[in-house]
Parts: C-alpha cells; sequence; structure tokens
C-alpha cells in the first residue's frame, strides 16, 4: 500500500548492478512516490554500458563524477553525499533511500537518521553487517520471490519475537511482531524471507505457528507457537 512518502534515492552505480532497477522502483512504489532519483557514475567508463541503457527508462538523473587520478579516494561517494544533505536541508523528501553494497556509507546513514529523516538500503549479498543495521530498514538485492523451505534462522527469530511480545494468552499481534523486528534488526524484513508480509511467513510454518484472526475484530491478526 503505498504510503505517500516523497522519496529520494540514490543510486551508486559502481557498487550495485542495474539489473535491480525495475524491482527497487516496483518496492518504493508501495511506499510513496519518487520525487528525486539520481545516479552517480563515471559515465564514459565502457562497464557502465548496461547503466547507460536502463538511465532513460526509468528516467533517472545521470551525475558525473570524473576520478580523481592524484586520490584513491571515491568522488562519487562524495558527490552523493554532499546532495543528500542537500536535499535534507530543503526538506524535500521524506526519505532518503541509498542504493549501493559499499559500507562507506555508514556514518552518512547514522547521520541522516540523527535528522529525523527516514532512511532505507538496497544492496546485495555482499554488503557487510554494519550498513545493513545502519538503515531503518534494509533490502538484499535481489529481493526473493519465493519463502525458503525450513529455514531455521527466521523460525528462530520469530519464536523470539512471539515469546516477547505474547499476552497472557500466549498470543501476538502480528503488527506488533513486525514492528518489534524492525526496530531490533533494519534487516528484518519479510522481503529478504521470501514473503511481502510476516503473516505470509508465518503461515508457511504452520508446524510451528497458527495463526488467525479476531473473531470480533478481523483486522487483529494473532499467532501462537504450537
Amino acid at each position: 500500500m503505498n504510503q505517500n512518502k516523497k522519496i529520494a534515492v540514490f543510486f551508486d552505480c559502481d557498487n550495485v548492478s542495474s539489473k535491480y532497477i525495475k524491482e527497487i522502483f516496483d518496492e518504493l512504489a508501495n511506499i510513496g512516490d519518487i520525487i528525486i532519483s539520481q545516479a552517480y557514475a563515471d559515465w564514459g567508463s565502457p562497464r557502465l554500458r548496461s547503466w547507460r541503457d536502463q538511465i532513460p527508462v526509468f528516467a533517472i538523473k545521470q551525475i558525473q563524477t570524473t576520478p580523481n587520478t592524484s586520490s584513491k579516494k571515491n568522488v562519487a561517494d562524495f558527490q552523493m553525499l554532499i546532495d543528500i544533505m542537500d536535499t535534507m536541508s530543503d526538506s524535500r523528501a521524506d526519505m532518503i533511500v541509498i542504493v549501493s553494497s559499499d559500507s562507506d556509507f555508514t556514518s552518512l546513514v547514522i547521520n541522516i537518521k540523527s535528522k529525523g529523516f527516514e532512511v532505507m538500503g538496497f544492496g546485495e549479498s555482499k554488503t557487510i553487517e554494519p550498513i545493513r543495521v545502519a538503515y531503518n530498514e534494509f533490502i538484499e538485492l535481489p529481493i526473493k520471490k519465493e519463502i525458503q523451505e525450513n529455514n531455521k534462522d527466521i523460525i528462530t527469530i520469530l519464536q523470539e519475537a512471539i515469546n516477547t511480545l505474547k499476552d497472557d494468552n500466549n498470543r501476538a499481534l502480528i503488527s506488533q511482531i513486525g514492528t518489534y523486528l524492525k526496530r531490533q534488526k533494519s534487516s528484518y524484513n519479510p522481503k529478504n524471507y521470501g514473503g511481502n508480509t510476516w503473516s505470509s511467513i508465518l503461515k508457511r510454518y504452520p508446524s510451528f505457528f497458527n495463526v488467525y484472526s479476531d473473531e470480533n475484530k478481523k483486522s487483529k491478526v494473532y499467532v501462537e507457537l504450537l
């Protein structure tokens, strides 16, 4: 469901593949409207051909970052940082999205959060844990389309969440589980486990979890351990 957020998305083309652009935009369409979309790279580089092909398809603004041959510092990172800070200063966006697998953005992400902005990250499996947990929400690329069978890790995570949140009737609201997990770790997102919602994942493991609606208020969905 579209949450009507104003989104600014920044692509680090040196550290993520162009093949994920469509699924990133599809995911963000569920959150709000993209008002800024910029991609950073040395566009004269032959290895960026796939990015150049996709840029006009998705109406992404190209930002040229000419390498500084006298320095090993990443010019693209610096330019992204400047543009993100400028975007925050004029309050054009509610949410900042960084598409990169680079851990160099950890300090930037922490700073964005300290200013009261929500910041989401998309990155490939090579993205290390410190930057993943820095985001409010992190989604691994490619976005998983199918729920993994017998994923012991997510079963354990959900069991622990339910034990923490359960009421006197030994049941927990699934909506509260989602909030709790997101606060606990930004990469605890149902998308990273092949589901659109935590409810869909819980229902995939009927031998571990019983999911049911409140008889008087169907919008309240509970889960209990089996």
